[in-house]
């Protein structure tokens, strides 16, 4: 029984730890695509005004908006999806999770595992 905790344990650290990889290769490419998304964000208007005929202003301002709107909400993104992988979790959520695995237990208490 001991082996099997153990082997439990593992398995729940490789699972956060590969959670954690991702999470940092995600951040990682979250950087890299806004320093290019804000340093190319004057070229990118000006490209599309001289290579679109009669450009709606409007059109410019809601590309302007989503170029900063887009890395924005990413980032807000990451961040709760940090603070997930942290243990900061609102207490709703950690009732919810208490609550599962508690069924979750006595489901396989009543089937005749242990």
């Amino acid at each position: 029984m001991k082996k099997y905790i153990n082997s439990t344990k593992y398995e729940d650290a490789l699972e956060h730890v590969t959670r954690l990889r991702e999470f940092y290769q995600q951040v990682f490419v979250y950087i890299i695509f806004v320093i290019v998304c804000l340093n190319f964000k004057n070229n990118i208007i000006v490209f599309v005004r001289t290579h679109t005929d009669n450009v709606d202003n409007n059109f410019l301002s809601w590309l302007n908006i989503n170029i900063i709107l887009v890395p924005v909400l990413w980032g807000i993104a990451i961040l709760v999806y940090g603070l997930y992988l942290s243990k900061f979790k609102p207490s709703l959520l950690k009732k919810w999770e208490e609550k599962k695995l508690k069924k979750f237990m006595d489901e396989q208490t009543i089937s005749g595992f242990h």
